[in-house]
């Protein structure tokens, strides 16, 4: 890959460490004789990454999903130092971050092309999710009644805490969380999965990336809260909600030895690093 020229970093000041963190990394571009631009607004500012090569985010996977519409809108391959808790979007770790770090601007990375969602209401308003799109009951203390269809197909109706709609990217988010699948990165599938479902067989499904869901409120159902990658969005919105695979992607920028399963074994404690001997 080509040599990094101009790279904005984004530092969630919250964190322990993140803004020493950033000034060092800003000295690494001035050595290096890359132009750096660094913010700690987060949601970033409107066309910050506007002609950047790359952006390096400091901080959580949160601080990460903040940094994406931006990264979308221009097209901006995004990375993020994990300084939060698990970190399956910024996967590198703080004791790696400077000679990685240098190796990224020299051009050793690759770039890996992520599903996004798009949700469209009745009303004609649209977001892009990253992760997940969240219905949940308005009553913290209630269930809510939802009906899916798939491709104008009755899936059924759920009476659940809420539904999860996530890419494989989000499967290791709330999808996870809630017992559903960790479906590897490159599969490009929608997976849906009941938060806490009245039905003891309502499980996660899993759509192929052409399925064009669609989600309302059962007869007796509440009109439900709705959030995108973490975010309210849809407010009041009028249903049924359109969810299906976006013709947008998030160029997600990894060292070139990345590994999805060794993320998986580190950050979920799996082991198997050693070999396993075949005959125990």
């Amino acid at each position: 890959m080509k040599p990094i020229t101009r790279i904005a970093l984004v530092v969630n000041a919250q964190k322990t460490g993140a803004h020493e963190l950033g000034k060092m990394l800003t000295h690494l571009c001035a050595q290096a004789g890359v132009e750096s631009r660094l913010t700690t607004s987060h949601p970033v500012e409107r066309d910050f990454l506007k002609g950047m090569d790359a952006c390096c985010v400091l901080g959580g996977d949160g601080t990460l999903l903040s940094a994406v519409p931006e990264s979308m809108a221009h097209r901006v391959p995004v990375f993020g130092i994990n300084q939060g808790k698990l970190g399956f979007l910024a996967t590198l770790s703080v004791e790696e971050s400077e000679w990685q770090f240098k190796r990224i601007l020299a051009g050793e990375y690759i770039i890996e092309e992520r599903s996004t969602l798009h949700c469209t209401s009745a009303g004609g308003e649209e977001a892009f999710a990253f992760n997940d799109v969240v219905l949940k009951s308005p009553d913290s203390q209630g269930l809510i009644g939802l009906r899916v269809t798939c491709d104008e197909e009755l899936v059924t109706d759920y009476w659940a805490d809420g539904l999860i709609f996530c890419t494989s990217t989000g499967s290791t988010a709330y999808n996870l969380s809630a017992g559903g699948p960790i479906v590897h990165p490159h599969s490009n599938v929608i997976t849906m999965t009941p938060i806490c479902a009245h039905t003891l067989t309502n499980r996660s499904m899993i759509f192929p990336s052409r399925s064009r869901l669609a989600v309302n409120c059962s007869p007796r159902g509440k009109p439900p809260i709705i959030s995108v990658d973490g975010n309210l969005a849809f407010h009041g919105c009028r249903l049924p909600l359109s969810i299906r695979r976006a013709d947008t992607t998030v160029p997600l920028l990894q060292p070139p030895n990345h590994s999805h399963f060794r993320i998986l074994r580190s950050k979920l404690m799996w082991g198997g690093e050693e070999s396993i001997d075949p005959g125990i």
